[in-house]
Protein backbone atom coordinates (compact mmCIF):
# COMPACT_ATOMS: atom_id res chain seq x y z
CA UNK A 1 0.00 0.00 0.00
CA UNK A 2 1.31 3.55 -1.14
CA UNK A 3 1.47 5.98 1.63
CA UNK A 4 1.39 9.09 -0.43
CA UNK A 5 -1.68 10.70 1.00
CA UNK A 6 -3.34 14.19 0.49
CA UNK A 7 -6.56 13.83 2.62
CA UNK A 8 -8.78 16.61 4.02
CA UNK A 9 -9.35 15.42 7.49
CA UNK A 10 -13.06 15.03 9.40
CA UNK A 11 -13.90 17.05 12.77
CA UNK A 12 -13.29 13.39 14.52
CA UNK A 13 -9.86 13.01 12.41
CA UNK A 14 -9.12 16.44 13.70
CA UNK A 15 -9.60 15.62 16.85
CA UNK A 16 -7.63 12.52 16.89
CA UNK A 17 -4.50 14.85 15.09
CA UNK A 18 -4.74 17.11 18.23
CA UNK A 19 -4.80 13.66 20.75
CA UNK A 20 -1.70 12.96 18.91
CA UNK A 21 -0.13 16.49 19.31
CA UNK A 22 -0.94 16.74 23.41
CA UNK A 23 0.31 13.43 23.64
CA UNK A 24 3.34 14.14 21.18
CA UNK A 25 3.99 17.31 23.60
CA UNK A 26 3.98 15.11 27.10
CA UNK A 27 6.52 12.98 25.49
CA UNK A 28 8.47 15.99 24.31
CA UNK A 29 9.11 17.15 28.08
CA UNK A 30 10.38 13.35 28.88
CA UNK A 31 12.29 12.31 25.98
CA UNK A 32 14.72 13.90 23.72
CA UNK A 33 14.66 15.17 20.57
CA UNK A 34 15.26 11.99 18.71
CA UNK A 35 12.30 11.52 17.45
CA UNK A 36 10.20 14.99 17.72
CA UNK A 37 11.55 16.32 14.16
CA UNK A 38 9.79 14.04 12.12
CA UNK A 39 6.54 14.99 14.29
CA UNK A 40 7.30 18.51 13.34
CA UNK A 41 7.77 17.98 10.04
CA UNK A 42 4.28 15.40 9.46
CA UNK A 43 2.68 17.82 11.80
CA UNK A 44 3.68 21.09 12.57
CA UNK A 45 4.21 21.71 8.44
CA UNK A 46 0.95 20.92 8.00
CA UNK A 47 -0.67 22.93 10.83
CA UNK A 48 -2.37 21.62 13.64
CA UNK A 49 -5.19 23.20 12.96
CA UNK A 50 -5.17 22.35 9.13
CA UNK A 51 -7.59 20.25 7.85
CA UNK A 52 -5.81 18.88 4.06
CA UNK A 53 -2.11 16.98 4.55
CA UNK A 54 -0.22 15.85 2.35
CA UNK A 55 1.75 13.21 3.30
CA UNK A 56 4.15 11.12 1.50
CA UNK A 57 5.60 7.74 1.87
CA UNK A 58 9.06 9.36 2.83
CA UNK A 59 7.13 10.32 6.01
CA UNK A 60 6.03 7.42 7.15
CA UNK A 61 8.93 5.59 7.03
CA UNK A 62 10.89 8.57 9.08
CA UNK A 63 8.23 8.21 11.17
CA UNK A 64 8.63 4.36 11.53
CA UNK A 65 12.63 4.68 12.13
CA UNK A 66 11.84 8.00 15.03
CA UNK A 67 9.21 5.82 16.94
CA UNK A 68 11.90 2.83 17.21
CA UNK A 69 13.67 5.20 19.33
CA UNK A 70 11.07 6.89 21.59
CA UNK A 71 8.97 5.91 24.37
CA UNK A 72 7.39 2.81 23.82
CA UNK A 73 4.01 4.24 26.21
CA UNK A 74 4.02 6.93 22.89
CA UNK A 75 4.17 4.51 20.78
CA UNK A 76 1.24 2.27 22.33
CA UNK A 77 -0.83 5.64 22.60
CA UNK A 78 -0.62 6.76 19.35
CA UNK A 79 -1.22 3.08 17.90
CA UNK A 80 -4.41 2.47 19.67
CA UNK A 81 -5.48 6.13 18.13
CA UNK A 82 -4.40 5.81 15.16
CA UNK A 83 -6.09 1.74 15.04
CA UNK A 84 -9.28 3.36 16.48
CA UNK A 85 -9.90 5.89 13.90
CA UNK A 86 -8.54 3.43 11.08
CA UNK A 87 -12.07 1.42 11.50
CA UNK A 88 -14.28 4.66 12.29
CA UNK A 89 -17.06 4.14 10.20
CA UNK A 90 -17.89 7.02 7.75
CA UNK A 91 -14.08 8.50 7.00
CA UNK A 92 -13.00 9.04 3.48
CA UNK A 93 -11.27 6.55 1.74
CA UNK A 94 -7.77 9.17 2.17
CA UNK A 95 -8.26 9.69 5.44
CA UNK A 96 -9.21 6.00 6.36
CA UNK A 97 -5.69 5.14 4.40
CA UNK A 98 -3.87 7.76 6.20
CA UNK A 99 -4.87 5.99 9.66
CA UNK A 100 -3.77 2.99 8.32
CA UNK A 101 -0.48 4.18 7.64
CA UNK A 102 -0.39 5.61 10.46
CA UNK A 103 -1.19 2.00 12.34
CA UNK A 104 1.71 0.30 10.30
CA UNK A 105 4.28 2.97 10.86
CA UNK A 106 4.17 2.33 14.58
Amino acid sequence: MSCSIEVEFSIDGQKALKEISKKKDMAELLAPILGVSVFIDIFARNGPGSVVYKVGTTDFQLLTSAMKATNPILIRQIEDIAGRMMILPGLSRGEEDFWRCMYRAM
